[in-house]
């Protein structure tokens, strides 16, 4: 299982992640930053990352099938 961090480091890929507000004033959340960096909050309004303030954590990547080892 991966180990993942937050930072404030806002990403520059595509992908899933974790996303928390800054004040931690709710749960966090996995949201997916799609290829011209923008993602849809769970109310269905989309943002631009960049303009995100909170902290993230990802990418996370897909579980392994039953029976292969970590690598």
């Amino acid at each position: 299982m991966a180990g993942y961090q937050w930072t404030k480091t806002k990403p520059g890929t595509a992908g899933w992640y974790w996303f928390r507000g800054p004040a931690h004033e709710a749960d966090p959340f996995i949201v997916q930053v799609d290829e011209v960096g923008q993602f849809q909050w769970p109310d269905g309004g989309f943002q631009e990352v960049m303009l995100a303030k909170g902290e993230w954590a990802g990418p996370i990547q897909l579980p392994g099938e039953r029976g292969e080892e970590a690598g």
